[in-house]
């Protein structure tokens, strides 16, 4: 088998641990949104439209749901991190692998996840995929 170089002694790692090195803001609002959720208790629930009527599926089957489906569609180079129903959307956060473009890996597991949420659940919800970390490939 050859031995593969160690990505930490790449040039390209220096910009990876400068963003490390930099302090990140907190987004405009998530605080007020965690705490909303806490407040919840965790009772963000899904309408699904049916025949017979609606459905409502609460935020952990979908957390659940959205989790199991990220985890199967992530690309290769993808780790999923955590998922999170909140309101209408799907936050979905994960780690890439140093060397995989994050941003079409992010897109393209946005895509799949979406798609499979509105095939299972038979509406439609927006999912976001946030690059929070990258990591190397364990030896």
């Amino acid at each position: 088998m050859a031995e593969t170089a160690d990505p930490e002694r790449d040039p390209r790692w220096d910009a990876v641990r400068a963003a490390a090195r930099r302090r990140v803001p907190t987004p405009p609002g998530l605080v007020e949104r965690v705490l909303r959720a806490v407040a919840r208790g965790g009772r963000t629930a899904v309408d699904v439209p049916g025949e017979a009527g609606r459905l409502r599926v609460t935020g952990d089957v979908v957390t659940r749901l959205a989790r199991t489906i990220a985890a199967a569609r992530a690309p290769d180079g993808v780790r999923v991190s955590a998922v999170a129903a909140e309101d209408d959307a799907v936050e979905v956060l994960v780690s890439v692998r140093f060397g995989v473009v994050a941003d079409r890996a992010a897109e393209a597991l946005r895509r799949a996840v979406t798609a499979e949420l509105g095939r299972q659940l038979g509406t439609t919800m927006a999912v976001n995929v946030h690059v929070v970390d990258v990591h190397r490939e364990r030896d």
